[in-house]
């Protein structure tokens, strides 16, 4: 590791330092031979080591500092294996950059500040990617996988458990990182499904319904989504769900609410 790149507020850069962390993410993913695997802010390179010592057939690096593009061009100079990529992940496209048939292992100590946006980008481009693993803020880990009655779920609860099998795999101390964050870390490990995980008739329509659901989480569902159907009486056959708050709907629910909107709504 290069002790000159200085970590910036501005790309929200927490460094991990301690490569057992690494070598125990690299690790969840079972990376096998043929496997393309996308880090996120490869930063120094402390995963990057961990994820070539792997039999990925070819690891890309995305990397948006520039400083720290210098030092991994450097480092990794010599390995056939790496491709550097010097862009936002944010606006990278996922099309193109594994063989047609394979799909994207995705990996990274990724900015906390940006976890969700990642984790949004990944549903959208969903059919290049097969799973990943990232180091982010414990709570939102909490959230992301979060079970239907508890505080913790929400709108990632839904939208991402409606795509993907998700689990909170292991706790990072933050002595493991560079500067010190202020919030503890765990690691999230996600694996896309072949499709919805429940049919839906119209999934902008749903994210939509989600969203606004969620926005009003304290109240009924009848009172934060009452526009849907005019502001009249209840529909027929939702009343029982009408009463409840919208974290007390599993994702199955909210997947036929959904379809049950849509239905009133587009016929």
């Amino acid at each position: 590791m290069c002790p000159t790149v200085r970590p910036l507020k501005r790309f929200s850069q927490n460094f991990l330092k301690d490569a057992s962390f690494g070598r125990r993410l690299v690790e969840s993913l079972d990376i096998r031979p043929g496997d393309v695997v996308l880090e996120i802010g490869p930063g120094q390179g402390t995963l990057t080591r961990c994820i070539l010592d792997s039999p990925a057939a070819s690891v890309i690096g995305v990397e948006i500092d520039r400083r720290c593009a210098e030092v991994l061009r450097r480092d990794f100079l010599d390995e056939p294996r790496f491709r550097l990529i010097e862009r936002d992940f944010l606006k990278t496209r996922l099309s193109g950059l594994a063989p047609e048939g394979t799909k994207l292992r995705i990996i990274g100590n990724i900015p906390y500040a940006i976890t969700s946006m990642i984790l949004f980008k990944l549903l959208d481009e969903r059919p290049q990617v097969r799973d990943f693993a990232f180091t982010m803020q414990k709570e939102v880990a909490l959230r992301v996988a979060g079970r239907p009655g508890t505080k913790d779920f929400g709108i990632p609860s839904v939208l991402i458990q409606m795509a993907a099998d998700v689990r909170i795999l292991f706790a990072i101390p933050r002595g493991a990182f560079r500067p010190i964050p202020g919030v503890d870390s765990a690691v999230l490990a996600g694996v896309f499904l072949d499709g919805p995980r429940f049919p839906v008739r119209d999934e902008a329509f749903f994210r939509a319904l989600v969203k606004k659901g969620f926005g009003q989480r304290r109240k009924m569902l009848r009172n934060s989504l009452k526009p849907y159907w005019g502001g009249g009486p209840d529909p027929a056959g939702l009343e029982r769900t009408l009463d409840r708050r919208p974290e007390d709907l599993s994702v199955e629910e909210w997947a036929g609410l959904a379809d049950a909107l849509y239905k009133m709504e587009h016929g």
